[in-house]
């Protein structure tokens, strides 16, 4: 029989966890399935062309809290991308 207490962070640290993963599938579908994703072309980049894709959102809020998953999505793929809503767009190029 043992008697050390569990520590009180390891909780915190699993519920973490299982909470981020819970969050963030819905905040990717929702990027992906709210947003009209349209190609756009190509554009010069510093190596060649780059592809421009873009996605539209109905409202300003929906571009802004799904900003930084553009950023993300242009890393990733090495594209950029343009979300737009009706206020205006904004553009993210692979920082790479």
């Amino acid at each position: 029989m043992t008697t050390d207490k569990s520590k009180w962070w390891q909780n915190w640290v699993v519920y973490g966890i299982i909470g981020l993963s819970v969050l963030i599938g819905p905040y990717v579908c929702g990027y992906l399935l709210l947003g009209d994703y349209t190609p756009s072309g190509v554009t010069p980049g510093l190596d060649g062309l780059i592809r421009v894709y873009d996605r539209r959102f109905g409202s300003e809020a929906l571009g802004i809290i799904f900003g930084p998953l553009g950023w993300f999505e242009a890393n990733i793929r090495g594209v950029q991308i343009r979300i737009w809503n009706p206020s205006g767009a904004d553009f993210y190029e692979p920082s790479w």
